[in-house]
């Protein structure tokens, strides 16, 4: 791919992204408009929602019924695009590799010889994932720098579509619970582990971790681990630490 194409790619993305397009048509302009040079085959974008699933906002490509009912997509589901957004890597493959690693996907019948899965970021943040159907090779080492900016771009249209998030002043109590791996990353923070510790001991992305720790403060109306972990304590959620004897 040369070096001019890419380019000519990116403009026309940022054209696209400068307008704030529909959110439907946004996955269609991906791979009608902006990714031809890669032959691009179908194309979607999900965003992390505050219950912890991958809620696949825009798609175009996918056959009928490809990504199941809502379609979302719970981070532990045996599938790429969830998977490289519960790691926060890029993954990248043939589309016959990738059915190999991810049997869940061999049935679907998708289009194209490539796959390549990336997270979203989005103020430091991983916010979703976007996956690509294609012909041509993505190349996403060789093409690092592109595919971050195609990423960086799409994340920052596709948060716009949503509310800006509640200042911590302004946070109140959620009703929905805490999921089970929301109240182990608790179980972690009651042990003083840092963010990075956590997500080795549970093999998620540290990234993630923060995500799922964010939406505890929210749940818990706190605004920092040691409070979150109080919180815990007196509604039962967590059993009290015991303190050392004098």
């Amino acid at each position: 791919m040369r070096e001019s194409d890419l380019l000519d790619c990116l403009a026309e993305l940022a054209r696209i992204c400068a307008n704030r397009p529909d959110r439907a048509s946004f996955a269609c302009s991906l791979v009608l408009q902006v990714l031809r040079p890669f032959e691009a085959r179908a194309a979607g974008v999900g965003i992390v929602d505050g219950q912890g699933y991958l809620d696949m906002r825009t798609m175009y490509g996918f056959p009928a019924g490809a990504l199941r009912d809502g379609p979302r997509y719970l981070l532990d589901d045996d599938y790429p695009l969830p998977d490289a957004v519960r790691r926060g890597v890029a993954i990248e493959g043939t589309l016959d590799d990738l059915v190999d690693r991810y049997p869940a996907i061999g049935p679907l019948e998708l289009r194209g010889r490539h796959m390549l899965l990336t997270p979203l970021l989005f103020r430091g943040a991983t916010i979703g994932g976007m996956a690509i159907l294609m012909d041509a090779a993505p190349r996403h080492e060789e093409n690092r720098v592109f595919w971050s900016a195609v990423a960086d771009l799409v994340s920052a249209t596709i948060s716009s579509d949503d509310p800006a998030p509640v200042a911590p002043r302004d946070r109140q109590r959620r009703s929905a619970p805490l999921s089970a791996r929301q109240r182990e990353i608790l179980g972690h923070m009651q042990q003083g582990r840092t963010n990075g510790q956590i997500a080795r001991a549970m093999n998620f992305g540290t990234s993630t971790i923060g995500h799922d720790i964010m939406r505890i403060f929210d749940a818990l109306g706190v605004e920092s681990r040691r409070e979150a972990v109080a919180a815990a304590e007196r509604a039962g959620i967590l059993a009290p630490r015991e303190q050392p004897s004098l």
